[in-house]
């Protein structure tokens, strides 16, 4: 056996997906056993298509099942109304012979035969039901209903809709059901008009009807017929209980013959004389649904396939086709490069090869089910006028495409690696002395059922993979000074869950708590990656349960939060997050397929400066700003927030305070700011030197130093957009005048116009090459520079003002309330207040260093600098 691959494969599901899989990996030498729930090998008497596109993956591998003997290539594919009248003549063999192979119609007994045939040196264990499995260094271990175990280098759920593998991967689901049953049957029938290789569909009203020659003078038929009361979402269901809420005799075996003959009496003649040759035994009734797509199939050692991963409904007949290219697709990458010494990304990686196309079959088979079944006339007339009207190349192309197993796969999503940049490597180097995150916060309401958390894993899901940087670690030489972003191979976003009772102490504060006690406190794990957690606070009211699939009433509330390493993101990054993060989970619970196309990888935040500001250059324009700094230092020495008593490094931790200005008031604060000539930062900065002033006993007029970090993605070149991942703020000081008693509003002017003249002569750009000219090189010599920074820096006071950031007050059924960010200090400075005005209000976090601004003066500094702005709203 070939040593570069993993060594053993365990396979859960003995069906067309399964046993495909196991062929498969074998041809690649990968040793594999399969597990079977059922206890015989039996397949219902129905059938399936072998689609060009299916044939084609499995050629690629050598494999030839013998189609054409087994079962019929399709030669003709017409399109009919109910009386049997053309409505189009489909050009099927010539787009599969654009793709490159035939299609087959088959049964699903002669197809799993022959791929028993294949697997025959696979062993295949009937009446094993798993029920859980755990996964370590040593690959995974499958635990079965009997007690027995299993243990192999990789794991994979092809154990169909019901897999008991996704749902121990992704907890309960709902399906979503199609709103009509599926009645189906093959039977040994001829007919004139049933030629050879022959597919005929048959369109009315809420009903279709499928006649297709599977070889052999067998006929392969199935009905589809709409239930009453038609339903888009049905319950869960266990296997071979039908999901349809339709008339009591819908799927009764004794009446089914009756009530189809009833229901196809005047349809054309073929249709009810098939339905009346087939033995009533033989017809089966089966459920017609499929789930919302999973952006995400695995983790670790472990992914699914075919029905288990997506599920689709049969309208294109690619259920199977699907699942052999998955088969394919994994044996290839599991025999890939380096797949031995890292299964997972080699799971992946078939993964992110996958996802596209098979969620637009998703995607297409739900339309292809809502147009085709459609029992309107106006739904009708559209399809069928559509139908008629198509240039017949048009219909050639699409349906080549699909037919085509896409051999160039599709590009991988774009990845990150490469070293992080002076800047980043400062926040880092911060982060590992003391925790520097950057947190946001926001309260959803669900109208109606509350939000499961299953929803948000997807839609956390869905946001890494648009975000290169949100699927990146970092490496470290273990000197500090190269660390770099390795991307990462499914690692998820890692989401906490916590559930509060309105009635507790906390009552509405308990998400300010967990932010305290663990999302400020704790840094984001670096080297196991990503550099983004989640977290959701549910409250449980009086409507209901909240949580996983709860049905809670209008007072659910979730408090959705997002914490960030501050390498890779600041206060609007994390808002902009935020936003999106509602967004999918927004589109998800309407069960549309959200967007997953990866952004750019963007460089280092140093090679997007402008020239003057990168390289030699930028340098010397940094130490031009460091010269002018000091000579205005030399004039007016400016006082910096002093420290209660100093607190060790490595034991600084944050702590928040939050105070919040209503939508009076911060009305009142625009017209006034407006009136003095200021800006809104302006005032708030102002209001918060007073009152750090105040609290020192300042009695004489004094200068003192405040920071405001400046966003520059737009001095990019190019610019970086809002909702790119990235942290892209520089620290501007500004020194500013107190006179006790004293208005607020010429300090505030005076802040304003200062900003204003370093954002025209750039001074914030020439900051971020503080970094590169007098960082720390690496975590062993930083020592020295956070001190002088901690005990000489220009600032250790600021004020980071995000300003009126766009968030919706509503999206779809959610209603969106009090979104705000949060700061970690680290060893960046003492206090630093955080500012979002949005949804109305004005959120105000002050976070401080407990122990150098204890909590009691940091409520202090708080309460003073809301009450100083307050008073001067009236001048």
């Amino acid at each position: 056996m070939p040593t570069d691959v993993p060594r053993k494969a365990l396979v859960i599901g003995a069906g067309i997906g399964g046993l495909t899989c196991a062929v498969a990996l074998r041809r690649q030498g990968i040793d594999v056993e399969v597990y079977e729930r059922a206890t015989e090998l039996r397949t219902a008497g129905s059938g399936l298509s072998v689609m060009s596109n299916a044939v084609i993956a499995l050629a690629g591998l050598g494999i030839d099942l013998g189609l054409g003997k087994r079962g019929q290539a399709v030669e003709s594919f017409r399109i009919l109304d109910r009386r049997g009248r053309r409505i189009r003549d489909l050009p099927f063999a010539e787009a599969c012979a654009r793709a490159g192979a035939p299609s087959f119609c088959l049964s699903r007994s002669d197809l799993q035969e022959a791929l028993l045939v294949e697997a025959a040196d696979c062993p295949i264990r009937l009446g094993a039901t798993a029920v859980g499995f755990e996964t370590g260094d040593a690959g995974v271990t499958v635990r079965f209903r009997d007690g027995s175990s299993a243990r192999g280098d990789v794991l994979i759920g092809a154990d169909g809709f019901h897999s008991a593998v996704r749902r121990a991967l992704v907890g309960p689901e709902q399906a979503q059901g199609s709103g009509y049953l599926i009645q189906l049957g093959i039977v040994p029938f001829r007919h004139p008009l049933l030629t050879t290789g022959a597919v005929r569909h048959y369109w009315g009203a809420g009903q279709r009807f499928g006649l297709i020659d599977i070889g052999h003078g067998r006929c392969y038929w199935w009905a589809a017929t709409t239930t009453a009361p038609a339903t888009t979402t049905a319950p869960a269901t266990t296997p071979g209980t039908a999901t349809a809420r339709g008339p009591a005799d819908a799927a009764d075996p004794a009446r089914v013959k009756e009530t189809l003959l009833q229901a196809y009496a005047d349809w054309a003649r073929e249709v009810p004389a098939v339905i009346e040759a087939t033995p009533p035994a033989d017809i089966l009734t089966v459920p017609s649904h499929d789930r919302a797509f999973l952006e995400r199939w695995g983790e670790g050692p472990v992914t699914l396939l075919g029905d288990a991963a997506h599920p689709m409904l049969t309208t294109l007949a690619q259920g199977a086709g699907t699942a052999i290219e998955d088969a394919v697709v994994l044996a290839r990458a599991l025999a890939g490069p380096a797949a031995a010494d890292d299964p997972a990304g080699a799971l992946r990686r078939y993964e992110d090869l996958r996802r596209d196309r098979t969620r637009a079959m998703v995607a297409e088979s739900r339309r292809m089910s809502d147009l085709t079944q459609g029992d309107s006339p106006r739904r009708r007339l559209l399809r069928e006028g559509y139908l008629r009207l198509v240039p017949r190349s048009v219909l050639t192309r699409r349906t080549a495409e699909a037919l085509t197993f896409p051999a160039a796969h599709a590009a991988e999503p774009a990845r990150v690696r490469r070293e992080l940049s002076p800047l980043e490597r400062l926040y880092w180097i911060a982060d590992r002395t003391s925790p520097l995150n950057v947190v946001a916060r926001v309260r959803v309401r669900a109208d109606g059922a509350s939000l499961p958390l299953s929803l948000h894993r997807r839609a956390l899901d869905v946001l890494q993979l648009r975000h290169p940087l949100l699927r990146v670690a970092i490496t470290d030489d273990g000197t500090g000074a190269h660390p770099a972003f390795t991307p990462l191979d499914g690692t998820q976003i890692p989401l906490r869950h916590v559930s509060r009772n309105p009635l507790d102490a906390d009552g509405d504060t308990r998400w300010q708590r967990e932010i305290d006690d663990r999302e400020l406190a704790e840094s984001v794990d670096w080297r196991a990656g990503p550099l983004l957690r989640a977290l959701v606070v549910t409250s449980v009211g009086e409507g209901g349960e909240g949580g996983e699939g709860g049905e809670g009433g209008e007072d659910t509330v979730h408090d959705l939060v997002l914490t960030a390493a501050h390498t890779v993101a600041d206060g609007k990054t994390c808002l902009s997050l935020l936003r999106e993060w509602i967004e999918i989970v927004a589109l998800l619970d309407t069960g549309a397929a959200p967007d997953v196309t990866s952004r750019r990888a963007l460089p280092a935040t140093d090679d997007l400066l402008p020239r003057r500001h990168r390289g030699a250059a930028g340098v010397a324009g940094f130490d031009a700003l460091m010269r002018r700094e000091q000579r205005a230092s030399a004039r007016r020495p400016a006082r910096r927030i002093a420290a209660d008593r100093q607190v060790p490094f490595g034991q600084r931790r944050t702590r928040v305070v939050h105070r919040t200005l209503d939508a009076a008031q911060l009305e009142s604060l625009v017209r006034a700011a407006g009136r003095h000539g200021a800006s809104v930062h302006g005032a708030l900065a102002a209001a918060l030197v007073t009152a750090v002033a105040r609290d020192a006993g300042t009695t004489s007029g004094a200068d003192f130093s405040i920071g405001s970090p400046v966003d520059f993605r737009d001095d990019l070149r190019p610019p970086v957009a809002l909702d790119e991942v990235g942290t892209y703020v520089a620290t501007v000081p500004t020194r500013v005048r107190y006179e006790p008693g004293g208005s607020l509003w010429p300090m505030a002017r005076e802040i304003s116009r200062d900003l204003v003249r370093r954002r025209a002569r750039q001074d914030h750009l020439a900051t971020i090459s503080l970094p590169r000219r007098t960082g720390p090189g690496s975590l062993a010599d930083s020592a020295s520079f956070m001190r002088f920074m901690d005990e000489k820096g220009p600032v250790n006071l600021c004020l980071s003002n995000v300003g009126r950031y766009p968030f919706p007050d509503r999206v779809g059924r959610l209603r969106v309330d009090g979104a705000q960010f949060l700061t970690g200090v680290s060893v960046m400075g003492a206090l630093v207040a955080a500012v979002t005005t949005c949804h109305g209000r004005l959120a105000w976090n002050f976070s401080h260093i407990d122990g150098l601004i204890p909590a009691a003066r940091a409520r202090r500094v708080a309460d003073d600098a809301v009450r100083t702005l307050l008073a001067a709203l009236a001048e």
